[in-house]
């Protein structure tokens, strides 16, 4: 079984409220971005959305799970105003797709009462937060009433630390070590570090020090390695990653976003799994990795 823990879906709503929210900001950056074409928010990428509904797109994403072989996908929105649409979308092929939800605003008392009431529905997994984006730092105390609603509900919260290709972010907020305190005061609750830490690899391993309840997935390009000190292989950052946190608490991802241009990163599960294969990873450590973790982890049926 292959479930990948880390893929994105974008809406043309999710688009317009992200836009929203970034142009209030940044008054003029949106008008910029588009001009020059590059990242998220571009002409051809806003093209494409308006093209393609709900409907549409989960018909895209079946044809490029089918197509790679991968069972199951857990979606990220882009925005905190795409949670209807993620609904839509889940709820077309619930043994295929499940959600993530993400808070604009990790210490309103508005988003715990919406994350109790979208997890009844079974489709609303988790939790995604962005500390350089949302300008919450994960050691602030204001969001621990969240920390201790998700461990009650059994709901896993993943962060994005490190390098971001945002167009507005905070660097001071992307730091793993700050996961150490909220980890000990929650241990119910279960976090999960994406892309490797995106360039705090070191720190990432510190925390696996006495935190049985972080995890690591491995989505991505990766390519926050070559801006490191010292560029490390893919097989090493596993080799290391599996060393510190065992095969039980490693997630795949790849972080893929259908956009018209690229399908799905079919690429990059193959780089991934020949990095498994370099270090002749056991079969049963590789299932985990590749699914087991997070059939487990998020509760995930079938």
């Amino acid at each position: 079984m292959i479930i990948d823990s880390h893929v994105h879906l974008v809406t043309q709503g999710m688009m317009k409220a992200a836009s929203k929210r970034l142009e209030k900001l940044a008054p003029g950056l949106v008008k910029k971005m588009v001009k020059k074409g590059s990242g998220v928010i571009n002409q051809t990428f806003i093209e494409f959305l308006r093209k393609h509904g709900v409907q549409e797109l989960a018909k895209l994403w079946i044809a490029e799970l089918d197509a790679n072989k991968v069972d199951r996908a857990l979606f990220l929105p882009i925005s905190g105003a795409g949670h209807d649409d993620l609904g839509e979308f889940t709820k077309l092929h619930p043994s295929r797709f499940s959600a993530y939800l993400l808070p604009d605003d990790p210490t309103k008392k508005k988003f715990i009462r919406e994350m109790e009431k979208r997890a009844k529905t079974g489709r609303f997994v988790g939790i995604k937060l962005y500390p350089s984006i949302n300008g919450v730092g994960i050691a602030d105390e204001r969001a621990f009433p969240l920390y201790e609603a998700a461990g009650a509900l059994n709901i896993p919260i993943l962060i994005h630390f490190g390098v971001t290709h945002a167009p507005l972010a905070d660097y001071r907020l992307t730091n793993p070590l700050d996961l150490m305190l909220p980890s000990k005061r929650f241990p119910e609750t279960n976090f999960i570090i994406a892309h490797f830490g995106a360039g705090f690899f070191r720190e990432v391993l510190l925390m696996g020090f006495h935190a049985s309840n972080i995890y690591v997935d491995t989505s991505g390009t990766n390519n926050w390695r070559l801006f490191m000190p010292r560029i490390m292989e893919l097989k090493d950052i596993f080799k290391r990653a599996i060393e510190v946190y065992t095969a039980e608490r490693i997630l795949f991802g790849t972080d893929t976003i259908l956009n018209g241009k690229t399908g799905y990163r079919g690429h990059i599960l193959a780089e991934q799994e020949k990095a498994m294969d370099d270090q002749a990873l056991a079969p049963e450590a590789r299932a985990l990795i590749m699914g087991g973790n997070a059939k487990r982890l998020f509760r995930l049926e079938g």
